[in-house]
């Protein structure tokens, strides 16, 4: 006869705290403890903002590959199908099983097998109303992400781009388009969250004119050591300080990446095309290279090569796996190099004719092909196109325009999934010859674990979606620690267990849940979300009992006081549904 009791929630406890970005903290949840208590009511508790939902199945099983095809002219070429395209994965060819073609903006519709007779309007008919474009299918909606990175840029470059951006927004988004403005000043600050509205993008930009651009102070740096080097009589002297300019740029220049890299992961998890405009002055791919040339060219008695030094600081590597993980997110990287058409200081009336200027003009010219080769690689590994030593930003602009209106997207449903590698992709249009084929060159294959922590920074930032596995979040007032800013906020997140699905193990069932929660603050700056996998086991006997009940996950946040956004992602690893909570909290109230 079965029991008519309550059964004890389900519960997990937190633990030590473990440091986040922008002065957030997470707790560590420990192994789980039994515990009496009821669940909460599903009403949101009084005077408190409902939480916003983000849904994403993870077990993706298509991969699309957005091609951008243009004859000997550089002209766009449309009127392809299915049929005339190849595509290959690891060299070997796969079944395109999705295929959607936009020319001039509109989708291409199959034309119908037999087309009506017209018939002439009669003497004062109204005329016949065309019919409407069809709507762009959620997943080749196009989302524009502009990236201005004030860590590598300056004042005058980054604003003559802004108000060149300003009178592009109307040609570079659609209708159904959405757009996001977002500055990096050592943290990603998200000026503006999507919108479909070009003029509130073209407010915020206006905003960000004022902001601090760091970029002037490097290039002093820079000029101040090709100074010393022009009057030092021993190089071996300064070889430190070179080194130190290296070091603290190559800092800066991680970090950039590194924010870029936790930017294109969170857009994995909104459907559709997602173009990211990086805005800068040119990004170095070994910092410091040219002034350790001219180290070895001055004479430099050092006993390893200065060339050999700058190699430390060299990231290629980060850039591709930058580029693999924008792939993966399916974001296609547009470059920017904002200062326009570079001129060399060895080449002014100061410095011609001396007895440094050719090692010098050899050194500016190393410089910024140094800055200029990340802008080329993120561009050609995603399918994108790159811009420098140039002042046509606007021939940019419409050269981005004219790629979100005229491409193929190809789909196929890969064999893997989930595994971690990277895949290479080729692109071929059969029996045409002349034509350029641009997409994406692979991609990384993402991890379950890259997948679910990405998907809660989506949440984070963007909102929206479902909520399948029925969630609710309890979050509690915060506590103040001595002598800290910061208060510690309890959080419990209550998931029904009868939305887990459970394995039987013996005498026992087991679920497997994955729990991730990230932060951000006022000012827009992310902490990097905190991932647990969680097995929940119950008895055989007590299944049917416990499937009435919810199981408690809870944790403990370090926070600042003010308003902040809390993003909880739950995943059941055994079903696959995942649901994903994005919730306003106001700390210290």
């Amino acid at each position: 006869m079965p029991r008519t009791t309550s059964s004890p929630t389900v519960r997990r406890s937190a633990a030590s705290s473990l440091a986040l970005a922008a002065g957030l903290a997470f707790a560590v949840p420990a192994p789980p403890a039994g515990a009496q208590e009821a669940a909460p009511p599903a009403a949101a508790e009084p005077g408190r903002e409902p939480g916003e939902v983000f849904f994403e199945q993870l077990d993706v099983h298509v991969v699309d590959v957005d091609v951008y095809v243009t004859d000997s002219d550089g002209r766009p070429v449309t009127g392809l199908t299915v049929d005339d395209f190849e595509l290959f994965e690891d060299g070997r060819p796969v079944e395109i099983t999705n295929f959607y073609a936009v020319a001039g903006s509109r989708p291409r519709t199959p034309a119908p097998a037999e087309e009506p007779p017209r018939v002439a309007a009669e003497a004062g008919a109204p005329p016949r109303a065309e019919p409407p474009a069809p709507a762009v299918p959620e997943d080749q909606r196009l989302h524009l992400i502009v990236f201005v990175d004030n860590l590598h840029i300056s004042p005058f470059s980054r604003n003559r781009v802004v108000r060149e951006l300003q009178a592009a927004l109307h040609d570079l988004l659609g209708r159904e388009d959405r757009a996001m403005l977002v500055t990096f000043e050592r943290s990603v600050s998200v000026r503006q969250p999507f919108t479909s509205d070009p003029r509130l993008i073209d407010r915020a930009l206006d905003g960000i004119e004022t902001l601090s651009a760091l970029a002037v102070q490097r290039n002093r740096e820079r000029a101040d050591l090709l100074d010393t080097l022009d009057s030092a009589r021993d190089p071996l002297q300064i070889q430190g300080d070179v080194d130190f300019y290296a070091k603290s740029a190559h800092d800066d220049l991680l970090r950039s990446i590194d924010a870029l890299k936790q930017l294109v992961g969170s857009l994995g998890g909104l459907p559709g095309r997602k173009a990211l405009l990086y805005v800068s002055d040119g990004i170095p791919l070994t910092p410091g290279e040219d002034l350790f040339f001219l180290l070895d060219q001055r004479g430099s008695n050092a006993v390893i090569s200065s060339q050999i030094q700058a190699a430390r600081y060299r990231t290629q590597r980060d850039f591709v796996e930058l580029s693999a993980q924008a792939s993966a997110s399916r974001v296609t990287f547009y470059t920017l190099d904002a200062r326009g058409m570079v001129s060399h200081s060895s080449l002014s009336a100061e410095h011609r004719g001396s007895a440094s200027s050719t090692s010098n003009l050899e050194a500016d010219v190393l410089h910024d092909a140094n800055l200029a080769a990340p802008l080329q690689l993120m561009a050609e590994e995603t399918g994108g196109l790159a811009t420098f030593n140039t002042n046509n930003v606007r021939g940019a602009l419409e050269r981005m325009a004219r790629d979100f209106d005229t491409y193929y997207s190809l789909g196929y449903s890969p064999a893997h999934h989930g595994d971690g590698r990277y895949y290479e992709l080729e692109v071929r249009v059969k029996g045409r010859r002349g034509l350029t084929v641009r997409h994406r060159g692979g991609y990384r294959d993402k991890t379950l674990e890259a997948r679910v922590t990405d998907a809660t920074l989506g949440a984070l930032l963007y909102g929206g979606g479902g909520n399948d596995l029925g969630l609710r979040l309890e979050v509690g007032a915060g506590q103040p620690q001595q002598g800290r800013r910061h208060l510690l906020v309890p959080l419990k997140v209550w998931i029904p267990l009868s939305k887990v699905t459970f394995l039987p193990r013996g005498t026992l069932y087991e679920g497997r849940l994955r729990v991730a929660v990230a932060v951000s603050d006022g000012d827009g700056a992310l902490s990097t979300p905190t991932q647990m996998e969680v097995p929940v086991v119950v008895p055989a006997a007590e299944l049917d009992r416990a499937r009435e009940q919810s199981f408690v996950y809870e944790a403990s946040l370090m926070m600042l006081p003010g308003r902040q956004r809390l993003a909880v992602g739950v995943r059941d690893d055994v079903s696959g549904e995942a649901s994903y909570l994005r919730e306003p909290v106001v700390v210290g109230r």
